[in-house]
């Protein structure tokens, strides 16, 4: 359950930014097509939930850089796809690397605030009879 509302909030996320961006970048980034918009949100969203970066930052921190970063090439080549096979339309590759920058540290972000908490399980039954 907690995977599919992060699942939501990172696609909401995602569609919002997308049209944030085109509105600010002044035609350098440009949605045509609502549709195209939906998509790439939509596969953002599944490829940034199911990789949870932050969660192990305090553990773990090169490995969660290094994840952030394999996280951030993987969101640009996934953009540059949309951009060529879609109705997206952006300047430059800059442009795109931005983009995928921008909805990294967002989903990232909006997967921190949702949390990854680990239920804490009660003691059984037979290890709490002390005798």
């Amino acid at each position: 359950m907690r995977y599919l509302g992060r699942f939501v909030a990172n696609a909401l996320a995602v569609f919002l930014a997308l049209y944030l961006v085109d509105s600010i970048a002044d035609g350098r980034f440009r949605v045509t097509a609502m549709w195209s918009t939906v998509l790439l949100s939509v596969a953002l969203s599944f490829v940034n939930s199911s990789i949870r970066p932050l969660h192990r930052i305090r553990s773990r921190t090169a490995r969660s850089l290094i994840v952030t970063v394999l996280t951030l090439c993987v969101n640009v080549l996934i953009v540059q796809i949309f951009v060529w096979v879609t109705p997206l339309e952006a300047a430059n590759v800059a442009w795109v690397a931005a983009i995928a920058a921008f909805v990294t540290l967002l989903t990232g972000l909006v997967s921190w605030l949702i949390g990854f908490k680990v239920r804490a399980k009660g003691r059984s039954p037979s290890r709490s009879r002390a005798t």
